[in-house]
């Protein structure tokens, strides 16, 4: 009987090391890192995914002819709360390093326009029924892709049609571009500019192809500790093996070039400064034209910055967990 009971706890040891490991490699498979997701009083931003979102509450009304009429009443009521705050949350996004999306809802009737339509037009996501008849509705848009907040910027922000060269042949050449910009306070934004120690712009709304930023942001952001390797997660000599025929091509490709970011810049700190011996890298590159045309470009962020936490693609509350219990070398 002591025998059993020794193989069983070895076995529920090995067991919960293997779910340290699968949740791991969820985060690797979605998207090689945690999400940056930002809150707020109203809301939050997940800059990796690209979307915002709010809940609301609807309390059930004193009088009703019955309980299906009082939780339609209900939801309702939470509906128009989740919208009224999902608002307020979009409101708190950064267009770019110096305006926020209600800076240009107070000056530009047109914006002004498409973005509260834009909100209106919302996606439930969830609805939650409360033991006492309440109804919390969740609600969500996107950052950007079809219909999505981006797209009611891309005009002002200038961005054009590019005529992007070829791929780069498989096994040859950069994929994309990352950036590791933690410790500098960096702030995501829907249109980030990378400029080099001159001031000049390696990367920004005028490099990047329309319907690339469009349909995939011009940037996406991850989130790691600030003692994690970036050779670990990003590029060929990553440790983890990832599972190519079950997971899509993560958005740097599997050549990035990889580089530090030197500061940040711009008045919401959302610009990022790089190097000249960096900038020359990307400008004197045949291929990473095309690539950061294609908007092939990883901002990786601190766990937490102002708001920003670092968290697994719809995690389990264990995810602090699994990080605090890997090695160092390991995360």
């Amino acid at each position: 009987m002591k025998r059993r009971m020794r193989v069983t706890s070895a076995g529920l040891a090995l067991a919960a090391w293997a779910g340290l490991v699968g949740l791991l490699g969820q985060a690797w498979a979605q998207g090689m890192g945690l999400d940056t997701v930002e809150r707020s009083s109203s809301g939050l931003i997940n800059w990796t995914e690209g979307w915002v979102q709010s809940t609301g509450l609807g309390a059930p009304p004193e009088k009703s002819s019955g309980p299906g009429q009082a939780r339609a009443m209900a939801q309702r009521a939470a509906y128009a709360v989740a919208v009224r705050n999902l608002l307020e949350a979009v409101k708190g996004v950064r267009v770019d390093s110096a305006t926020l999306v209600e800076n240009y809802i107070v000056t530009n009737d047109v914006i002004k326009t498409q973005v509260t339509g834009f909100v209106r037009g919302a996606q439930v996501v969830k609805t939650d029924v409360q033991p006492d008849g309440g109804v919390e509705v969740t609600v969500r848009v996107p950052l950007w892709g079809a219909d999505s907040l981006l797209n009611a910027f891309a005009a002002e922000k200038g961005l054009q049609s590019k005529d992007l060269p070829p791929d780069s042949p498989a096994g040859e050449g950069v994929t994309g571009l990352v950036i590791d910009a933690r410790g500098l306070g960096v702030k995501p934004a829907c249109f980030p500019t990378v400029v080099d120690d001159k001031g000049q712009v390696v990367y920004g709304p005028e490099t990047v192809d329309k319907a690339e930023a469009e349909k995939n942001g011009m940037v996406q952001y991850r989130t790691l500790p600030k003692d994690a390797k970036i050779s670990s997660w990003f590029g060929e000599e990553a440790y983890v093996i990832r599972p190519v025929q079950l997971s899509p091509m993560p958005r740097e490709g599997r050549r990035p070039l990889k580089i530090k970011g030197a500061d940040k810049a711009g008045l919401l700190k959302a610009n990022i400064m790089i190097s000249s011996e960096d900038a020359q890298k990307i400008r004197g590159d045949g291929q990473m034209k095309g690539a950061l045309g294609r908007s092939r470009v990883v901002v990786v962020t601190d766990p937490l910055i102002g708001g920003m936490e670092g968290r697994l693609p719809d995690a389990a509350p264990e995810t602090d967990t699994v990080l605090a219990a890997l090695p160092n070398d390991s995360r």
